[in-house]
């Protein structure tokens, strides 16, 4: 189970995928610049995608470049917490196992797509909740064996360069936030749809790999994908909780920010809510 827990924090996002007005045309770009409003140091908004093929990986000069200004990180939560298998397998266990909690054709529906797309049983994963199961599909949706992560690359850049790094929220409360956004039912029903998750989340890296955050959050917003208690917990609570504490980061030290890129855009956006508290959010294009 080790590895396990800790894929459910790389997974988040993905996770979503399987289960901001828009910004215009011309301002397609992943890196943001944050200036205005008392601030005497510009600081960065990047949107990741947390996991992608390595093939697919890149970090562009621009991105290095502001990285590399920047006086720390910030990124969601502590990935690389050495404690996080324990925080995690606590966050994520249940009272009720699986067996009581799942119908019976349920339960043999996902122990059947578990076996068959992970070579892994449910039943490991009996007294915890399912989006533990779950996060192995999570992985299994992009079509490669190896895969990378941006918070971590960042993370091993800001360590060279002896920064410091924070985070925006708990690991605790980040499960948190995802078991309050899917019911069994939801999660089952993504499962189910697995085949089709593969589409998604091909047509996420496209829209990744071409900077439209405007794609990346109509993708993930979608009414198959996020009902609007999803959206409320996974999207406009965090963004809302994360505005009221990067203020205070950034009058401090120049920061990049580095979270999932759905975070981004649309209504309830962080480039809206920065907008709106009299910053100057403009994207960098080269």
């Amino acid at each position: 189970m080790k590895n396990i827990f800790r894929n459910i924090t790389a997974a988040i996002l993905v996770i979503t995928g399987l289960f901001a007005g828009k910004t215009s045309a011309q301002d397609k770009s992943l890196l943001w610049e944050i200036s205005g409003n008392g601030l005497t140091k510009p600081s960065y908004l990047y949107g990741t995608i947390h996991m992608i093929c390595e093939n697919d990986f890149k970090i562009t000069e621009k991105t290095k470049k502001a990285l590399h200004q920047s006086e720390q990180l910030v990124i969601e939560a502590n990935i690389l917490d050495p404690d996080i298998n324990t925080i995690m397998a606590k966050a994520m266990a249940t009272d009720v196992p699986l067996s009581k909690r799942l119908s019976a054709a349920d339960y043999h529906i996902v122990d059947s797509i578990m076996k068959a797309k992970c070579g892994v049983p449910l039943a490991p994963f009996e007294n915890y909740q399912l989006v533990a199961a779950i996060s192995l599909l999570a992985m299994k949706s992009f079509p490669c064996k190896e895969l990378k992560s941006y918070e971590t690359a960042f993370i091993e850049m800001a360590q060279a360069d002896k920064k410091h790094i924070g985070y925006l929220e708990g690991l605790e409360e980040q499960v948190g936030y995802l078991l309050k956004s899917y019911t069994d039912k939801q999660v089952v029903d993504q499962v189910k749809a697995f085949d089709s998750s593969n589409i998604n989340t091909n047509k996420l890296v496209t829209a990744y790999k071409a900077e439209n955050l405007g794609d990346m959050y109509a993708l993930l917003t979608a009414p198959d994908q996020m009902d609007e208690n999803a959206i409320h917990w996974m999207l406009e609570v965090r963004n809302k909780n994360w505005v009221e504490k990067v203020p205070a980061m950034m009058k401090q030290e120049s920061t990049f920010f580095a979270v999932g890129g759905a975070h981004l855009g649309g209504p309830i956006g962080l480039i809206k809510l920065l907008r709106e508290k009299g910053y100057t959010v403009k994207p960098i294009l080269n």
